[in-house]
């Protein structure tokens, strides 16, 4: 609830920025935009993905999905915001670093099950 009322205040506060500091406006939504996102990430997402981590941690690769889930995330917030100021080739620069980041980690943590697989394929043949 206090995320809804703080969203409604920086809604009115960049009202008020919007008519009177027009030039301002795009900087100061911007820090809004991170300082909101900080408590969000914070006090909701962190707690709700190490609960799921708790719950999930039985399961291969849980951990994983679940950090990927949260970068993709905060892929697309980064991006949504780059393309409302209008700087959609740092949007696309971003979202091609972050795939590129995961596809990385994801060939990191599978190697060993690959190379593993390999071998039973080798055996077989």
């Amino acid at each position: 609830m206090k995320y809804l009322i703080f969203t409604v205040v920086c809604m009115v506060l960049l009202n008020f920025i919007k008519g009177a500091m027009g030039k301002l406006h795009s900087i100061i939504s911007i820090i809004f935009f991170f300082l909101f996102l900080t408590q969000v990430y914070q006090f909701v997402l962190y707690p709700l993905f190490s609960e799921l981590a708790s719950v999930t941690n039985v399961l291969p690769y849980s951990k994983l999905i679940l950090y990927t889930a949260l970068l993709l995330l905060f892929n697309q917030l980064i991006k949504a915001i780059l393309e409302e100021q209008e700087y959609e080739a740092l949007s696309k620069g971003v979202d091609i670093a972050v795939r590129g980041s995961l596809i990385l980690l994801w060939i990191q943590q599978l190697k060993p099950a690959m190379s593993q697989l390999t071998v039973l394929l080798q055996k077989l043949s």
